[in-house]
């Protein structure tokens, strides 16, 4: 695939749907904000964008920054309104990326009793019972 620039997809797409460039220009635009906030604000762990593939938030990404931003927690003081502000931001970064944990928690959680009830239940390598002869 060869890349383009936004304004060559925008111009082909208006001439093969036959609309207006700025109502194209206008969902384009509104469609990756939209993505962009669903991606940074960490409410779903798991985004499926058609055409784009799936996007998922990995655990020990997670982790490595909840760690982090306690960290900044104690650094920060509110001596200042910026300190207060700093810190007010890190603790709703925070409270979002321990939210995300729980959801990856349970989603693992989840995962991890449908691959044990699948091994248990419907094993091919289960001996039959003997009938007892003809």
């Amino acid at each position: 695939m060869i890349p383009k620039k936004p304004q060559e997809i925008i111009k082909q797409t208006s001439e093969d749907l036959d609309l207006p460039q700025q109502l194209v220009d206008a969902i384009i635009t509104h469609y990756y904000k939209e993505i962009r906030k669903n991606l940074s604000s960490l409410e779903h762990i798991r985004l499926n964008l058609p055409g784009l593939g799936h996007f998922l938030i990995r655990g020990n990404v997670v982790n490595k920054l909840t760690s982090k931003y306690n960290i900044q927690m104690e650094k920060y003081s509110t001596d200042t309104f910026v300190n207060y502000h700093n810190k007010k931001n890190a603790e709703n970064r925070l409270e979002k990326l321990t939210h995300a944990k729980q959801k990856i928690d349970e989603f693992r959680k989840l995962r991890k009793e449908f691959k044990d009830g699948r091994k248990t239940k419907g094993s091919l390598e289960e001996p039959e019972a003997d009938n007892g002869g003809n």
